[in-house]
């Protein structure tokens, strides 16, 4: 035990050594007793704060970690590669077979002044991983950030969204041809086959956003970068960071816009296709717009050049391979994702009652989509809970 902060000095492949837990391994035996006290006091509240197990906690502290070898372990194993993977791995293992209760009757032993064995115990948990495992994983699920989370934003660097929204393609009513094709592709896509870009235009409230999210939480391989029509320019920054790593990713531009002589226009148009730096293989886009003309004008434009710029937003539009239309639902389509939403919350609401108070609310708030009916499956949720009338 005297040998654990020797060993974690000595750990190369991943970037760990900053870990509170291991700080505190690495305070266990130092020069006195009170350094020891605050050693395994770190380790107590780092399992603590994340509610683990040791072993747990040593798994995701690797797996999580940023590490380049590993990265590159994913592309290439060599032999040394592996043997260094291996080392730091083997550490870890010594690591992880430490006893609580085994741990503090040691030090009691060597300082014998402090009363260890009033301090709290920890679950030392199981670790069975072998150095294949994480090389294994970081070709999955991908390494450091990327395997920790599935969703990012970009403006300039990628940050990652720690709480993602939760809907799924089942929480998704009608509309089921659109969906089967952003599905169909997004297959495709994962699978290393042929896919396409994907444009989804329809008007506001129709579920284009939300089925992009919903293909997020499908698929455990997939990641998403969400990038700001203001941020478009960026893009092929975007490109370069993320082409050597070993995943698949989405690029997300919501509500997407130009204005007349906009630079960004041309630079998306070059990022979709026409570009001599072409977008890496393992990167798609999918767009969303509620707008015929991507690219707006003024009424001057319209009797100067309206022409053109029907041909400039179609030639943006014609490098999305799929173009893909939500139209605004009509009475019985509306009335029919209201039916399915009430069905899945299980609320007992006769189908007239339903159809009137859904009818009353749309028309109180912009009209029938499926975000109204959603909005109002929501609140009628609360109205019955409550015993209110609707």
């Amino acid at each position: 035990m005297e040998d654990f902060k020797k060993k974690i000095a000595g750990i190369c492949c991943f970037n760990v050594k900053d870990d509170p837990l291991l700080k505190g391994f690495s305070r266990l035996f130092g020069d006195s007793a009170l350094e020891s006290v605050e050693g395994y006091t770190e380790i107590v509240r780092a399992l603590a704060l994340e509610g683990q197990s040791l072993g747990d906690y040593l798994h995701d502290m690797l797996v999580f970690s940023d590490s380049p070898i590993l990265a590159e372990c994913a592309k290439n194993l060599t032999e040394p590669r592996r043997e260094a993977v291996e080392h730091d791995v083997s550490v870890i293992a010594e690591i992880a077979k430490t006893v609580s209760r085994e741990l503090k009757t040691r030090l009691s032993s060597r300082y014998s002044d402090m009363d260890f064995m009033s301090l709290p115990y920890f679950d030392s948990g199981g670790f069975g991983y072998t150095a294949e495992y994480f090389i294994h994983y970081v070709k999955v699920h991908g390494n450091g950030m990327f395997a920790k989370y599935k969703a990012f934003t970009f403006d300039g660097e990628l940050r990652p969204i720690v709480n993602t929204d939760g809907i799924r393609l089942t929480d998704l009513k009608n509309y089921e041809a659109q969906r089967q094709q952003v599905v169909d592709n997004t297959l495709c896509f994962l699978r290393g086959k042929p896919a396409q870009n994907v444009l989804l235009y329809g008007e506001r409230g129709t579920g284009k956003s939300s089925t992009v999210k919903a293909i997020l939480n499908e698929y455990e391989e997939l990641r998403m970068v969400e990038v700001s029509k203001n941020d478009v320019a960026m893009l092929p920054v975007l490109f370069r960071k993320l082409r050597d790593i070993p995943l698949r990713f989405i690029v997300t531009i919501d509500d997407l816009a130009f204005a007349e002589n906009d630079d960004r226009f041309g630079i998306l148009k070059a990022a979709l296709e026409g570009s001599l730096s072409a977008k890496p293989d393992n990167i798609l886009i999918y767009a969303t717009t509620n707008r015929r003309k991507i690219i707006r004008e003024t009424a001057a434009d319209r009797e100067i050049s309206g022409a053109d710029a029907i041909d400039e937003s179609m030639s943006l539009a014609d490098r999305f391979g799929l173009f893909i239309t939500f139209m605004k639902p009509d009475k019985q389509i509306f009335l029919d994702i209201v039916q399915k939403l009430t069905a899945d919350k299980g609320l007992d609401v006769s189908a007239e009652r339903l159809e009137t108070a859904a009818e009353r609310f749309a028309l109180r708030h912009g009209g029938r989509s499926p975000r109204t009916a959603r909005q109002f499956i929501d609140w009628l949720d609360g109205r019955i809970s409550l015993d209110l009338e609707y």
